[in-house]
């Protein structure tokens, strides 16, 4: 998927904002803007929360629409 630190500053360097899933590139699906900022986001689960176990989730990528700020989710 091409996200983390060394990546989004190779795309820095290179003046490119935009990320490629699967092989297409990632389009707002409001605005069909290119540029994100990139973010992680926990999924909890009611199961876990109860428990205490809030760090044993699972993480999704979430970028983040520079022009409208729409938010695109990805496992």
């Amino acid at each position: 998927m091409g996200f983390g630190l060394v990546e989004a500053f190779n795309r820095g360097m290179e003046g490119d904002d935009g990320y490629e899933v699967a092989g297409i590139r990632v389009k707002c699906s409001h605005c069909g803007g290119e540029a994100f900022d990139e973010r992680t986001a926990q999924l909890n689960t009611a199961g876990a929360t109860l428990f205490g176990l809030d760090w044993a989730n699972k993480s999704a990528y979430v970028l983040a629409c520079k022009a409208c700020g729409h938010l695109e989710w990805f496992l």
